[in-house]
């Protein structure tokens, strides 16, 4: 019976290590193009092309890598070093961006976007709060609210009125989870406006403008 526990425990440690990418597009895993499915394990790195996404799937996690990202798997967190991220958890992956952690406060399932720019870190809480920690202090993002973190290191000026903007081609993918995460939709369109910024859902109208110098307030 001991022996049986040891092998069961083990198995256990080496299922929450590891994960499943799915790629759409030109996506390399440690530097190498990777296959349309691939086994990720902890330490793995994962860069996206300017027109590739890619899914990773744990047992009760979902990660979507944006196009132009570059993410390091570590099993129960995912470590962001460019471009942007989509988490869906109930088993409280977290993520990591310029020396923040970014944390769901409950057990359940929670949705959070992570983007890292040049001058700045935008943590948006989609369904559920996170905690926001930088290792002396700690805030929390309510759901549907989102917040800006300078980074350590100086940047580039924000965008116009103030917030960043997503350009890229239409994208659209449906990232699947098991156990008791529902499939989320990810959309990220550029249908003739030249930018797409980040808003909290429900929040105030996110303004952007077109190539004809029109604003476009939705």
């Amino acid at each position: 019976m001991f022996g049986f526990s040891c092998v069961a425990l083990g198995s256990n440690v080496a299922s929450e290590s590891k994960a499943v990418l799915r790629a759409s597009g030109k996506v390399q895993v440690n530097g190498t193009g990777g296959r349309e499915i691939t086994t990720l394990f902890s330490g793995d790195t994962i860069q996206t092309g300017e027109d590739s996404v890619a899914n990773i799937t744990t047992s009760r996690s979902s990660v979507l890598v944006m196009p132009n990202a570059s993410v390091k798997f570590l099993g129960n967190s995912v470590e962001l070093t460019q471009g942007g991220m989509s988490i869906a958890t109930s088993a409280g992956m977290a993520a990591l961006a310029d020396g923040l952690t970014i944390t769901p406060t409950a057990q359940k399932l929670s949705k959070f976007e992570v983007v890292e720019y040049e001058d700045s870190v935008v943590i948006a809480a989609r369904e559920g709060d996170v905690t926001v920690s930088d290792g002396q202090q700690t805030s929390t993002v309510p759901e549907g609210q989102q917040t800006t973190r300078k980074k350590k290191r100086a940047g580039a000026a924000l965008g116009a009125n103030g917030s960043h903007a997503i350009s890229g081609k239409t994208v659209a993918i449906v990232a699947g989870t098991a156990g008791a995460i529902a499939a989320a939709v990810i959309v990220l369109a550029n249908s003739g406006d030249s930018k797409k910024c980040i808003s909290p859902s429900g929040g105030k109208k996110c303004c952007t403008q077109n190539q004809q110098g029109n604003n476009n307030c939705q």
